[in-house]
């Protein structure tokens, strides 16, 4: 009865069980709305936006599937790396979408993308052969706990899906974003909730990473460098150069000559103009009336 009672009192969203569920349905709902929108009238750019997604939700799929069978549960630790490795795949491309096409859709889908690949390489490779050879309990990401990372995942989630929907204009693509943040959303909670196993099962959880160490270490080099004196010095012998260059070929004087040519120069070209005026207008006064055609005649008579 007890059991039952604890099974009963156990959310949804704490239940991983449950969790994996949705995201296999939301994965599934996805894939056939976007065939859909693919058949569609689209544009290009949210065509290839589909197409990005099936392939990577497909993959995801297939993780979440063999999890329900045991020999899923038996390579868990290969499936984590590949699902890492898509991950990493997908911030880097949408690194290089920020540089084509810089926006804040592409801002915020980068900075998601970034998280998920620090909360699923500092979660999933837990209990793995690979962090302890590649020494992630010395990583500063360790210090962002569970809960920051599944919030700052549903914030970046609920911005990104504000962004959709002002720039869409069709309803499937609406259907479509909702879709996708549902996925990141519940992709986070399942996360979060390994993260929490781990925890209380106190497996590779004595992390001595921080950040304040990053920088402590980076204020040391540049203590051992003394780069801003470095720079200052740079500046100054700079600067001294030019001084010295200026004294020794007089450009100061050359300057000066230089200023007092093009004073005669412009001086002399405003006399010759000021004469030419004064001539024409010398001209118009000496120059005789024109007599009338009237007046003509009657000399003539």
């Amino acid at each position: 009865m007890k059991k039952r009672n604890k099974n009963s009192a156990l959310k949804w969203y704490d239940n991983a069980h449950f969790v994996t569920n949705l995201i296999i349905v939301i994965i599934s709902i996805f894939i056939i709305a976007s065939q859909s929108l693919a058949n569609g009238e689209l544009s290009f750019a949210l065509f290839s936006s589909v197409i990005n997604h099936n392939s990577i939700y497909i993959l995801v799929l297939l993780y979440f599937i063999l999890l329900k069978f045991s020999i899923g549960k038996k390579i868990f630790n290969y499936m984590n790396v590949i699902l890492v490795f898509i991950y990493l795949i997908t911030t880097i491309t949408s690194l290089f979408t920020i540089v084509q096409s810089f926006s804040l859709y592409t801002v915020l889908s980068f900075i998601l993308n970034f998280v998920f690949l620090i909360y699923m390489s500092h979660t999933l490779f837990r209990d793995s052969r690979i962090w302890r050879e590649y020494s992630f309990s010395k990583s500063p990401f360790n210090e962002l706990t569970n809960d920051w990372y599944f919030s700052a995942i549903v914030i970046l989630t609920v911005f990104l899906l504000l962004v959709n929907l002002i720039s869409t204009v069709v309803i499937n693509g609406v259907v479509v974003s909702i879709l996708d943040s549902l996925y990141y959303i519940l992709l986070g909670r399942f996360i979060f909730l390994y993260r929490e196993y781990l925890d209380k099962k106190k497996l590779d959880s004595n992390n001595d990473g921080n950040f304040d160490e990053v920088r402590e270490k980076l204020q040391e080099v540049l203590d051992k460098t003394d780069i801003d004196d470095k720079i200052v010095n740079g500046v100054k012998d700079i600067h001294d150069k030019i001084d010295n260059f200026v004294s020794t070929n007089e450009i100061d004087k050359k300057i000066d000559n230089v200023k007092e040519k093009i004073l005669d120069v412009s001086s002399n070209i405003t006399d010759k103009v000021v004469g030419m005026v004064d001539n024409k207008d010398n001209l118009k006064e000496k120059k005789p009336p024109k007599k009338s055609s009237k007046n003509n005649k009657k000399e003539d008579e």
